[in-house]
């Protein structure tokens, strides 16, 4: 399939953080550490300025906004290094191809409402969760879908 890839629709509004800003509050926020984990971040900026939630929609996922500041990523869980997954990545990439064909779009919020249609139900394709973890983010998995 060759379907251009058209990300994701920002939302209307202004920008309140530039990305230079979002960095910065992330190196702050780490305290000289390496790492800086979604729940230490949450813990210390106590509920003012931005959220973990921005960080992921603005540079895609949470360790791509690490790494642009010029932390280190989140490794994954010790617990979840040799798990297994019942998806492949082919299988992955064929779901949100599945849902453009069906819906006429690759959002993640359409790919959600299309899977959990109650007069449909889909089983037999992957949580747009497991998706975005397997593939780092929705833009990337959508621009490998569309490829």
């Amino acid at each position: 399939m060759h379907t251009a890839h058209v990300p994701a629709p920002m939302k209307s509004g202004p920008v309140v953080y530039t990305d230079q800003e979002l960095l910065r509050v992330l190196i702050r926020l780490a305290q000289g550490e390496g790492v800086l984990g979604m729940r230490t971040f949450e813990q210390r900026r106590r509920g003012e300025g931005p959220s973990a939630a921005l960080y992921t929609r603005r540079f895609g996922s949470w360790n791509r906004a690490l790494e642009l500041a010029g932390l280190d990523a989140v490794a994954q869980p010790e617990q979840l290094r040799d798990a297994t997954t019942k998806w492949t990545q082919e299988q992955l990439i064929a779901a949100i191809r599945w849902c453009l064909l069906a819906t006429g779009s690759t959002t993640l919020a359409a790919y959600e409402a299309w899977r959990t249609d109650p007069a449909n139900l889909k089983s037999d394709v992957p949580p747009a969760t497991t998706i975005r973890f397997r593939m780092g983010s929705w833009s990337r998995a959508t621009e490998l879908a569309c490829d």
